[in-house]
C-alpha cells in the first residue's frame, strides 16, 4: 500500500466527514445507523426472531452462523450505500462485537486512521497545550 502523507489524510478525512454529515439522516432512515462526534457510523443490529426460529433447538454455533450471515448482508448493503456516496476506500469496519445473545454492535469509521483517537488527541492534548500556552503568554505580557 502506498504511503499517504499526514496532510493528505486530514484532507481525505475532511471529505469523508462532509459526506457522512450530508447523509446522516439517510443513514438513520435506511439502516438505523447513527453517527457520533468522531464521525463513526454505528448500529446495534438485532437478529430477527423469525430468522433464528426456535432458539432452544439451535446450538450457539448455529446462532453465530445465522448472525454472521445477517451481519454480512447488512454490511454489504451499507458498503454499497457508502460506495455510491463516493467513500470507496475511505471507510473501514472498526468493530463487530456481540452485545447480547441476538444483538451485535457494528462500528464503521475512517480507514486511514482511527477518527476517535484523532479527536481525543485534539481534545485532550492539543487544546489544553494551546490554552496553557496562551495563558502563560498573556501572563508574561502583563508582567513585562
Amino acid at each position: 500500500m502506498k504511503k499517504v502523507s499526514f496532510f493528505k489524510k486530514i484532507k481525505l478525512f475532511n471529505e469523508y466527514k462532509k459526506t457522512i454529515k450530508d447523509c446522516k439522516n439517510e443513514l438513520f432512515q435506511s439502516f438505523g445507523s447513527k453517527v457520533d462526534n468522531a464521525y463513526r457510523i454505528y448500529n446495534v443490529i438485532n437478529i430477527p426472531e423469525d430468522i433464528i426460529g426456535e432458539p432452544y433447538n439451535l446450538r450457539k454455533t448455529d446462532i453465530d452462523k445465522i448472525a454472521d450471515t445477517f451481519i454480512k448482508e447488512y454490511s454489504v448493503e451499507l458498503s454499497n450505500f457508502l460506495n455510491k456516496k463516493g467513500l470507496n476506500e475511505l471507510y473501514d469496519f472498526y468493530e463487530v462485537s456481540k452485545v447480547d445473545k441476538y444483538s451485535y454492535l457494528v462500528v464503521i469509521g475512517f480507514s486511514l486512521f482511527k477518527s476517535n483517537r484523532y479527536y481525543d488527541i485534539i481534545r485532550w492534548r492539543i487544546i489544553p497545550i494551546l490554552s496553557l500556552s496562551f495563558i502563560i503568554s498573556l501572563l508574561l505580557f502583563l508582567i513585562l
